[in-house]
């Protein structure tokens, strides 16, 4: 039986996401804390480099240059209004309605397709311009080969 729903640990939960934050710089009693960032829909991608970066599970919207007194919604709408987690407005899941989660999942699968498409087209841009740089020596190769 094939699985509708993400794995525990896909940042389409925000337990998975809220375990992104181990470089997070800010404090709990902060207003931009991870619990509050995860409940926004981010997740942190930055690492010790750019503790502060993260990225939206649904639009994949990155944002950096965090404050103190952030507030992760606003800040999550100031700049990708058009978002379906923020157009939701929902960050506790079991507010969720099976609409609102399948809405939700039909997006996040095809920013993950889309994603994946991406990540194999550059693979197969490499390579072909690899194949195509070679072109010459093969051909010279043959042409000499004809005439022995």
């Amino acid at each position: 039986m094939m699985e509708i729903l993400p794995e525990p640990d896909s940042m389409f939960w925000k337990t998975a996401r809220l375990k992104t934050f181990d470089n997070w710089p800010f404090r709990s009693s902060d207003n931009c804390n991870a619990e509050l960032m995860a409940a926004a829909g981010f997740f942190a991608v930055g690492g010790r480099e750019e503790p502060d970066l993260v990225q939206c599970f649904i639009c994949a919207k990155q944002l950096d240059g965090w404050d103190a007194e952030d507030d992760p919604w606003t800040e999550h709408a100031r700049h990708q209004s058009d978002c379906s987690f923020v157009m939701l407005g929902k960050s506790d899941e079991s507010l969720w309605t099976v609409n609102d989660l399948f809405d939700l999942l039909k997006k996040f699968i095809v920013k993950e397709c889309t994603h994946e498409l991406d990540q194999s087209m550059a693979v197969a841009k490499r390579e072909s311009e690899e194949l195509m740089r070679k072109i010459p020596q093969i051909y010279m190769e043959l042409r000499k080969g004809r005439k022995d």
